[in-house]
């Protein structure tokens, strides 16, 4: 769709998104990079790239003969999926009695479907959908007015909020994880270049906000996992202010892991929340390496 040939910044302004889906039709999609949860994510392939922190140290998993893994959306998310929605469903109205939940979050999530498709592929969810754009939230909800006035237990919510503050959650409310395919790409390419001279000499725009909120909200070792066609040399220093794994860093994420999803060209970023009550001897004993 030409009009999401992205110009020059402000992407991280409503006012720009509010005008990019002025006009659009609440069944129109655009799903970024071309992929979604159907076409490819249930189940994937890929490389290692990168890894370090606690499951780093846990044995290798057995390479094809062409050295790639397989994984699964529910691994990556270390998430329950079912075997029908409806066996989801129950297993939702069960969590609710005990003050659980595997929610999942999904920054910017524009008109995707991929949330819709994390709930018709058995996942217990609930499923929160932010997006800055007030306009962008209105036709998701318009799309899915039918399933919000008649669906007997709603497990879809539409936000309108910032990622850099994501002030609509409360501290440690995401029990699932936290999902984003598009958000901190499009804010890598507005927010300059980044020197590779030295750690710090670099504009980290919004990136590093969008991070520390999501942590903020995320429970402890819960995943945050977004995708990006950006090396990691790159994207973590944009996203964990350095590309050394260090003691400020894994104060905040126990494990960081990079894959290369080779069907897609695309990488994947995943930041596992560390636990201070669990993790406290572990960071103690570990040894502080390099990327």
């Amino acid at each position: 769709c030409s009009r999401f040939s992205l110009p020059c910044p402000p992407y991280h302004t409503p006012e720009y998104w509010d005008r990019i889906y002025k006009g659009m039709d609440s069944n129109e999609v655009h799903e970024w990079g071309g992929f979604d949860l159907q076409s490819g994510l249930l189940q994937f392939r890929y490389e290692n790239v990168l890894h370090h922190g606690d499951g780093a140290k846990e044995q290798p998993q057995e390479e094809s003969e062409e050295g790639l893994h397989t994984s699964t959306f529910a691994e990556c998310m270390d998430i329950s999926q079912l075997s029908t929605p409806e066996e989801a469903m129950e297993r939702y109205e069960e969590q609710q009695t005990n003050n659980s939940n595997e929610s999942i979050l999904v920054l910017g999530c524009g008109n995707s479907k991929f949330g819709e498709q994390i709930l018709m592929n058995s996942f217990v969810g609930p499923v929160l959908q932010v997006d800055i754009s007030s306009k962008a939230i209105q036709l998701m909800t318009d799309r899915y007015q039918k399933y919000l006035e008649e669906a007997p237990v709603k497990r879809m919510e539409f936000i309108v909020d910032d990622a850099k503050g994501l002030t609509s959650l409360s501290p440690e409310s995401v029990g699932g994880g936290v999902l984003d395919k598009g958000l901190i790409d499009v804010l890598h390419c507005s927010a300059g270049v980044i020197s590779m001279e030295g750690d710090n000499n670099f504009r980290m725009g919004g990136i590093r906000k969008v991070v520390d909120s999501v942590h903020r909200a995320l429970q402890p070792s819960r995943p945050f996992v977004f995708f990006s066609r950006s090396g990691h040399e790159y994207i973590l220093k944009r996203t964990l202010g350095s590309v050394h794994w260090n003691k400020e860093i894994s104060k905040k994420w126990k494990d960081v892991q990079v894959l290369k999803l080779v069907d897609f060209d695309v990488m994947m970023y995943r930041f596992v929340k560390a636990d201070p009550t669990r993790d406290s001897r572990l960071r103690k004993n570990s040894k502080v390496g390099g990327f």
